[in-house]
């Protein structure tokens, strides 16, 4: 019997519910929503809404919110919470901002900041602002540019130029403009948003980063929580606080258990529509070969550390981003590992390719993806050692990568500047130059306890008749290797690598210094690696964008596409969950903290500021902390708002429990749940702990700015 093209998404998603043979069922689950709750502003989903919460916003409320929700930097999310742009984010996504702000003999990470007058607010450099100003649909332009005869590579190439100049032209509608075409369901979609960016950007308060993120690593990914994980920037325009007239109200109240709640921000990336071979190629080979070089690049990193207290600070940011990394990534592969939820991510994709192979129409279009897919993931696996060491990436060593780009040079510029890699092209060649070039110092040690990890994981993984292998150790321990390469090494400065660069071929196959050596060896291996992992990038992108398309003939835009950090907005609930054989309560409050942190000794990472010591009394031990609710975030979405169906924020997003991982996958919320700094301890703080009163009646008393229902 022919289906219909179009079948009603609840009845097809109900059918992919159903229970698996064999299986539990995933209970307690709302039916349709395996893709997620990450949806785009041009389709708010308000029949859902409707049903679900009984709430129906009007466009003058979806303006507002998206209005007054901003871009933070490269990313994070953040939202404007007054009428002077005054910006509230995470103190994790400020970092950068706070130490960029930091004079000679101060320590804002630890010790915090505060500008209690505007004309003290700090610049942070390089940051800026981006708030949504307009979508538009440019699938047509962007498809209609690639011919339909085109190969993977061509087709990959015209698309590409037609998203430039599409952003090119946006970019001239206003002196501030900042445009990006961003694919959605894969490709499936384009759509071209326009920003206003701004561009001074200047640091008001950040609290101390044990505060903000107390309990450490152990509590990472965990609730419940007692994070103060805030910060708060100023967007300035014309030498003056930016005027924002969208800006989201501060709640007098907070949330309650069961309140509607909406996260507004910026999802990084999902593979909710990835195949089973695609995720199956993340279980078995991706996700454990990263997190064995993340486990190895935190030790090397905290030997380092404990060797050096100077040295130890310097490298605060590089491990806190490698263990949330690690920690990341072994909470998706508890999902991968789950045969519950693998079970029904098998049975929603057999159900879907069911409907596609139904229809002789689609069939014809799309029915050959999967299997290009499962071709590609094949290939991947049987490549993907030799992609990880026949490269310079070595965990991170400065040396190894300045070698490669050094024997590169004379090669690369001597062709074509079409011809050449990316990197040596006229429009990058410059800053590539300063820093292959550049005088930063080579810390001798770092490089050889590195070198030290990367080399013992090469010798476990490649056969002993490997080049790289055997260049690289030459019979030797990897310890004793990578330390004879370093203390070898003659390309330390700028003015040797410049030298050896510009001299020649001769030249170079004349050094002795070890990375060179080394870096010769892996440059023609590395090349043909990265043209064989661009075609078949090229190949699943182009299968990709088929199943998208598949997926919108069958479920149409009802499906929210994969994150893609762009801006979106997510529904959710406060609410508990069950919790090793108990229940977690949907708050914590500050009498937890405080709890937390003596039955811990007040050792770190449950040690507490000393103001936070000494003020203890003057707080009010049962105000709300932290909270959790049932929104659909991922990595991207640190510093979003959390809002009511009033706009009023009532929390501040800093992470997910560890249940909620797996939904990078298949999205599910009985006990995924994300995790936030409730508003009422954001003023409770600032007004007892720190005495940032004008801060706080800032945010308190913007309430004349709520839009219209």
């Amino acid at each position: 019997m022919r289906l219909p093209r179009l079948l009603s998404l609840f009845a097809l998603l109900l059918l992919a519910t159903a229970p698996v043979r064999g299986q539990d069922p995933l209970e307690g689950e709302y039916p349709g929503l395996e893709t997620g709750k990450m949806w785009t502003f041009d389709v708010p989903p308000k029949d859902y809404w409707a049903k679900r919460y009984n709430f129906t916003p009007t466009d003058q409320w979806l303006d507002h919110v998206r209005l007054s929700a901003v871009r933070y930097g490269g990313g994070c999310s953040a939202s404007f919470v007054s009428g002077d742009g005054l910006v509230m984010t995470n103190h994790q996504c400020a970092r950068a901002c706070i130490e960029s702000t930091t004079k000679e003999g101060e320590d804002f990470l630890t010790n915090g900041f505060y500008a209690s007058r505007r004309e003290d607010e700090r610049v942070c450099q390089g940051l800026f602002l981006d708030q949504l100003q307009q979508i538009t649909d440019v699938t047509d332009r962007v498809s209609r540019s690639a011919a339909p005869t085109a190969d993977a590579k061509t087709a990959a190439s015209q698309r590409a130029k037609a998203i430039k100049a599409i952003e090119d032209e946006c970019g001239t509608t206003e002196p501030d403009a900042a445009c990006q075409v961003v694919s959605m369901y894969r490709g499936g979609q384009y759509k071209l948003y326009r920003f206003h960016r701004f561009k001074d950007v200047r640091l008001v308060f950040a609290p101390e980063g044990q505060i903000a993120f107390f309990g450490g690593d152990p509590d990472n990914f965990t609730y419940p929580r007692w994070n103060l994980d805030m910060s708060f920037v100023r967007a300035w325009v014309d030498g003056k606080p930016a005027a924002t007239p969208h800006h989201f109200v501060w709640s007098q109240s907070g949330a309650r258990e069961g309140d509607l709640t909406f996260v507004i921000g910026n999802p990084g990336s999902t593979g909710r529509l990835n195949s089973m071979a695609q995720l199956e190629f993340l279980r078995d080979v991706q996700y454990p070969a990263q997190l064995d070089q993340l486990r190895r690049m935190i030790e090397a990193y905290h030997a380092l550390s404990r060797a050096d207290e100077a040295r130890g600070k310097a490298l605060r940011n590089t491990i806190f981003g490698l263990e949330n990394t690690q920690k990341a990534i072994a909470g998706y592969q508890t999902g991968l590992v789950d045969p519950r939820l693998m079970a029904h991510k098998r049975e929603w994709e057999r159900t879907f390719r069911a409907r596609v192979d139904a229809d002789p129409a689609l069939r014809r279009q799309y029915g050959r993806a999967w299997q290009v897919i499962t071709d590609v993931s094949a290939r991947r696996k049987a490549i993907d050692v030799r992609r990880r060491y026949h490269a310079a990436g070595a965990y991170g060593s400065r040396l190894l990568n300045l070698a490669l780009g050094t024997v590169r040079h004379a090669a690369e510029t001597a062709k074509p500047d079409s011809a050449r890699l990316p990197a040596y092209q006229e429009a990058n060649r410059a800053g590539f130059e300063r820093n292959l070039f550049g005088g930063a110092p080579i810390d001798a040690e770092q490089e050889r306890t590195l070198l030290t990890a990367y080399l013992t994981a090469m010798q476990r993984e490649l056969p002993a008749t490997d080049p790289v292998l055997r260049q690289a150790l030459q019979g030797r321990t990897p310890e004793a290797a990578a330390a004879a390469m370093v203390s070898g090494a003659t390309i330390t400065t700028g003015d040797a690598r410049k030298a050896l660069a510009t001299g020649g071929a001769a030249g170079l196959a004349a050094s002795a210094d070890p990375f060179i050596k080394l870096a010769r060896v892996i440059d023609p291996l590395e090349r043909a690696l990265t043209k064989e992992v661009t075609d078949l990038n090229d190949r699943e992108a182009q299968a990709n964008e088929l199943v998208s398309r598949a997926l919108l003939a069958v479920f149409g835009n009802s499906v929210a596409p994969d994150a893609t950090f762009s801006l979106r907005i997510s529904d959710g609930e406060v609410r508990r969950y069950p919790m090793n054989g108990t229940v977690a309560a949907p708050f914590t409050s500050f009498n937890g903290l405080y709890e937390r942190a003596s039955a811990f000794g007040g050792q770190p990472p449950f040690d507490l500021p000393p103001r936070w010591t000494e003020r203890r009394d003057s707080l009010t031990p049962d105000t709300p902390f932290n909270a959790v609710s049932t929104n659909d975030i991922i990595g991207g979405n640190s510093g979003s708002p959390v809002v009511n169906r009033d706009a009023e924020v009532v929390g501040l997003i800093f992470d997910g429990n560890i249940e909620m991982l797996p939904n990078r996958f298949l999205f599910t919320e009985r006990v995924a749940r994300s995790v936030w700094v409730d508003s009422r301890a954001i003023t409770h703080s600032l007004r007892r702990i720190y005495d940032a009163h004008p801060l706080a009646d800032e945010l308190e008393g913007t309430r004349t700015a709520r839009p219209a229902m």
